[in-house]
């Protein structure tokens, strides 16, 4: 039963009409229990939907406050991307993880919609908006991060403390190659939206697995098993599993903003900064020395608590190694705690 269809805008579910208590941590074995929505956890998750208007966004909340902090996933991920990392946070921590639009349990944007780093940053703003989170420590993984330099740029007041998971210089196209690049937005785009109208694709359990790991090129199998407990569901019958995600989501969304204007972004975010980037993580980066460096130092100009850690690993490392990113992140929380910054 859909619980949301009389919720009004910035509604929230009642305990009554969520879905369970979260997932079950799934290592080897099947899914079921996970996909099927029944799983229980030993992380005190609770689910979390609220309506912003044109459709619900959803994730998974955990923990008391009064600190208040926003995980925010990568591309083609959701919010089981922090079920490991969740448990080191410090217990004063009240922590939402999302699921953006079109990913994991969020409702998928509606036709016309176009997915990219400024429509994710809109639901993001409007879900904060409906529940009434005034200022929050925001935690990005990947396009998560992407976004969350935007967001923080833009919305300084709501953001007390900006925290990236391997992402440090966004990929940025000059602007002699931005026709050509938008074109390939849009043809991509079309030809999601016309797969997407047919009957999804069945795969099994161990298919898709693979297939996760083989695509993030990241992640091991845990990590996918992870992921596809809220990114997957089982069909009618028992079959196979399908993803949840839109598939417009896989258009080529990414280079829209110049390097110049990512690098102002960095200078706008006056927060407390922490970065912990993977040894092994985008090769695009490695190939931009001077831009790495730029944004680098504009994220250094604009906050006045700055913190960078290189981490060995590839770029799920936050599921891969998840002691070695936990530790900087929560002394990080405790430094600006014990600085006084305003945290919420």
């Amino acid at each position: 039963m859909n619980t949301s269809a009389s919720r009004q805008p910035g509604e929230m579910a009642s305990a009554a009409q969520q879905n369970g208590e979260g997932r079950a941590m799934v290592v080897n074995g099947n899914l079921d229990d996970a996909v099927n929505g029944t799983a229980s956890t030993s992380l005190d998750w609770e689910e979390f939907e609220v309506n912003i208007g044109w459709g619900t966004m959803r994730g998974k909340i955990r923990g008391k406050g009064p600190r208040l902090m926003l995980g925010v996933h990568g591309w083609l991920d959701n919010a089981n991307t922090f079920d490991l990392l969740a448990p080191h946070l410090p217990k004063d921590v009240r922590f939402l993880s999302l699921d953006l639009p079109g990913h994991g349990r969020s409702d998928h944007f509606p036709p016309g919609f176009i997915y990219d780093p400024r429509g994710y940053m809109g639901a993001i703003r409007k879900t904060v908006m409906a529940i009434g989170w005034k200022r929050f420590i925001y935690l990005g993984h990947s396009m998560g991060a992407v976004v969350g330099i935007m967001y923080a740029a833009t919305f300084p007041e709501d953001v007390a403390a900006f925290i990236s998971i391997d992402i440090i210089k966004v990929w940025s196209l000059t602007p002699e190659k931005q026709p050509a690049a938008m074109k390939k937005y849009f043809l991509q785009l079309f030809d999601n939206e016309d797969k997407a109208s047919q009957p999804a694709l069945v795969y099994k359990e161990e298919e898709l697995v693979r297939r996760t790991m083989d695509g993030s090129r990241s992640l091991d199998e845990r990590g996918a098993r992870i992921l596809l407990q809220r990114g997957a569901r089982r069909v009618e019958g028992g079959t196979g599993l399908v993803l949840t995600r839109d598939l417009r989501v896989k258009a080529y969304f990414i280079g829209f903003i110049t390097l110049d204007e990512w690098v102002e972004m960095a200078r706008a975010i006056t927060s407390p900064t922490l970065i912990c980037k993977a040894s092994e993580g985008h090769e695009y980066e490695k190939k931009d020395p001077e831009g790495l460096k730029a944004m680098l130092e504009g994220f250094k100009q604009g906050c006045q608590h700055f913190r960078y850690y290189d981490i060995q690993g590839k770029h799920h490392i936050h599921l891969t190694a998840v002691d070695a990113v936990a530790n900087p992140i929560t002394r990080f929380l405790d430094s600006i705690k014990e600085l006084g910054h305003n945290l919420g």
